[in-house]
Parts: C-alpha cells; sequence; structure tokens
C-alpha cells in the first residue's frame, strides 16, 4: 500500500513537472517573439542597396482554401545573399533598398521605386505583439498569487522551458537567423532577353529627337543623384534623373534599358520634386541597380519601341 502511495505522488510529481515545463515552453516563445521584435523596432538599423535576383511561387491547396508562399532573394551592393519578405510587391532585376535592424540583421523594411514593404510593423505584428505582452504581465500576476513553498522546486523545470523556447526562437539553429543567405541566383540581363524577342529597334544619336509613332522625346539633360527637394527616401538610392521634352507622349512608356546588373525603375513624379515631368517638359528620375551604366532611354513599346543613347 504504501508502495503504491509513493508510486502515485511520483506520478503526480512527474506529470506536475512536465505541465511546468509546458508552460515554460509557452512562456519562453511568447516572451523570445515579443522581446526581440520589441528589441528590434527601439534599436538602430542599417540600409543596404541590392537587386531582386529570384522570385520564386508555390501554392498550395489547404483548408481555407488555397495559399501561396514566396521565397524572394536579392543580391545587395557588396555581393551578399539576402531574403527579403517581399511576396510578390516587385519583380525580378528590381533594385530596392532594405532596412536591418542592427542588433539581429532581420530585415524590417524593403522600398523599391513606387512602394514600402513593412516587414517589422504591419498592423498584425503590432496587434500580435501586444497580445503577446498583455498575455506575458497577466501570467505572471497568476503566477505569483498561485506561488506556494513548493514554487522553488517547480522553478528549475519551468527555467528549462523557458530557456529551451528562447534558445529555439533566438539562434540560428531555429527561428533567430538573419536576412543573410550563403548564396542566390546572378541578377537575370532582361536586355539580352528583350533583344532576342524583339530584335534591334531604331536608335536615335545622344541630343537628337527620337521618334516613336506619335510621339518625340529628346533629351536634355542628364545628371546622378536625386533632384533637389525629392523626398527624403529617394536619396537612398542610385538614382538617374534625366530632363526632357517630349510632344505626343500620352502614356507612351518611358524606360531605361537594363544590363546584367538590374532593371532600373521608373520613380512616379521624382518622388515630390519640383519640376518633374509634366508631360511636355520636366524631370524623369530611375532608380538604378548598384554598378549600372545608362545606355539608352527605351520610348515606345514592342514594334513601336525607339532606343535614345545616353552616352
Amino acid at each position: 500500500m504504501v508502495v503504491q502511495d509513493l508510486d502515485r505522488n511520483a506520478g503526480r510529481r512527474t506529470n506536475a513537472m512536465v505541465i511546468v515545463f509546458v508552460i515554460g515552453i509557452v512562456f519562453g516563445f511568447v516572451a523570445a517573439f515579443a522581446g526581440r521584435w520589441t528589441i528590434e523596432g527601439l534599436a538602430g538599423t542599417y540600409d543596404v542597396r541590392a537587386v531582386i535576383s529570384e522570385w520564386n511561387s508555390k501554392t498550395t491547396e489547404g483548408q481555407d482554401g488555397p495559399h501561396t508562399g514566396y521565397e524572394v532573394m536579392a543580391i545587395t551592393e557588396d555581393g551578399r545573399a539576402i531574403e527579403v519578405p517581399t511576396r510578390d510587391a516587385f519583380g525580378l532585376a528590381d533594385p530596392v533598398v532594405v532596412r536591418l535592424s542592427s542588433v539581429t540583421d532581420r530585415v524590417l523594411s524593403v522600398r523599391g521605386a513606387d512602394r514600402v514593404v513593412e516587414a517589422h510593423h504591419p498592423w498584425e505584428k503590432i496587434t500580435a505583439m501586444s497580445l503577446g505582452w498583455a498575455l506575458l504581465v497577466l501570467a505572471a500576476v497568476v503566477l505569483v498569487r498561485a506561488a506556494r513553498p513548493g514554487a522553488v522546486r517547480k522553478s528549475p523545470p519551468f527555467l528549462a522551458g523557458l530557456a529551451f523556447a528562447a534558445f529555439v526562437v533566438l539562434t540560428p539553429v531555429g527561428f533567430g537567423g538573419t536576412a543573410y543567405r550563403e548564396t542566390a541566383d546572378p541578377v537575370p540581363n532582361f536586355w539580352e532577353l528583350r533583344r532576342d524577342l524583339w530584335g534591334p529597334p531604331p536608335v536615335f544619336a545622344r541630343g537628337q529627337t527620337a521618334v516613336s509613332g506619335d510621339s518625340a522625346v529628346r533629351v536634355l539633360d542628364s545628371r546622378l543623384g536625386a533632384p533637389s527637394g525629392a523626398e527624403a527616401w529617394l536619396s537612398g538610392f542610385h538614382v538617374l534623373t534625366l530632363r526632357i521634352e517630349a510632344a505626343r507622349l500620352g502614356d507612351t512608356a518611358l524606360e531605361l534599358s537594363a544590363d546584367e546588373h538590374g532593371e532600373p525603375e521608373r520613380v512616379k513624379d521624382c518622388a515630390g520634386a519640383p519640376g518633374a515631368f509634366d508631360g511636355a517638359t520636366g524631370l524623369v528620375c530611375f532608380v538604378v541597380p548598384p554598378g549600372y551604366r545608362p545606355e539608352y532611354l527605351l520610348i515606345g513599346k514592342l514594334d513601336r519601341e525607339v532606343l535614345l543613347k545616353l552616352r
């Protein structure tokens, strides 16, 4: 009888230790995720210029319908591979500026020519982390009130669970890896692909007026750098600013030729700079990939595409 009571008590103690260990794991996960998120929001940041070099998506069927997952990789200005959580916001060969946490090297935001993707503080994460902190405070109050003399005996499995969860969340072997990766595919050269598909279009010499259908465009000046008065974020990119005059341009496309470094993207209204192109004359701005050398301004599309030499 005594032996059965001892076994029963030992079983209760074991079950209690397991429950306390699991509670420690739950606390550890919530605390680690919320703590890391808070530190990333309060600590310093740094920016790197990069170009999207890989863009993969996979759609799977789930209980709530189809779900699409994305893997987007970029090559930074210093040649490092970095994973960017941008889903389908940007395309292959697009130049971007990635903001990372100086503490964890995790991506906080990614900005392109026409949009910014917030990876750190969209409303879903703010809500989740706020609830996480509220849960921790509430649970801590409950534990303190429920503490008994036996709490000291139960603290080792609780701390073990806490440490285990924190290890999984904060270390590279779990969820604590940085955004940097070992390798990524090289940036595709869409210029070569475009020429293979459509052949060589008419080319106008530098300083001439390029004519595409009813549209006519002339470049009056070009210079590197964002124009005065543009929004501050534009200065984080490499920028090529053209001053042009045009006639009957309408919705005719204006692009820069791509190269092996990536594909320039036009910035709407030069990010608010005074004197932006108004349909007849003014500034046209492009964010360009690191190492890019401007060759041509492309006017029009497909069979009406013409090239205007920039140098």
